[in-house]
């Protein structure tokens, strides 16, 4: 069944498909080794009848982790009977920011760039500084308090939450 979903996934978008065989213990290690064996940039899975997506995608983004370097950059395409698909992105990628998200980078690059003109301000200038604070205050301040804090944020935004890649 799940061979033949495979097939119609690939003739649809019209890619090869070839079997093989890979010995492991571990599932996930076994798929992102192979994977980067045939220096593939995507990884097409069925879900899990045990698991969601998301935790099967963060499964698989831990073996990720676990591989030698130099890793590469994945696309995965969770794939259900019915043939809905949810991506994610394993290794380093730019993140899939909102309208709403841009608007506030925006917003406060607007208000930085005025308060420091004639200084040349850019909107990665303040993500940057935006990660490192982060990163300063995790390390500063406790990483419980702040991932407890995220935590609030994550059931605030849940219920607005769009479903989009990762």
């Amino acid at each position: 069944m799940l061979f033949t979903k495979a097939l119609e996934i690939a003739e649809e978008k019209g890619k090869p498909i070839r079997l093989a065989v890979v010995a492991s213990n571990d599932i996930y290690d076994a798929m992102v080794r192979a994977a980067q064996n045939l220096q593939s940039s995507v990884l097409v899975v069925a879900t899990s009848a045990k698991m969601p997506p998301s935790e099967q995608a963060r499964l698989i983004g831990l073996a990720w982790e676990r591989l030698p370097h130099p890793k590469p950059h994945f696309r995965l395409e969770v794939y259900s009977p019915t043939g809905q698909e949810k991506v994610f992105y394993l290794g380093p990628h730019a993140p899939h920011l909102t309208p709403k998200e841009i608007e506030l980078l925006h917003n406060i690059w607007l208000r930085l760039s005025e308060e420091l003109a004639p200084e040349e301000v850019h909107h990665h200038d303040v993500v940057h500084f935006a990660l490192t604070e982060l990163e300063r205050e995790m390390t500063q301040f406790g990483e419980q308090e702040l991932v407890q804090r995220f935590r609030e944020h994550l059931n605030e935004i849940k219920p607005r939450r769009v479903h989009r890649p990762h």
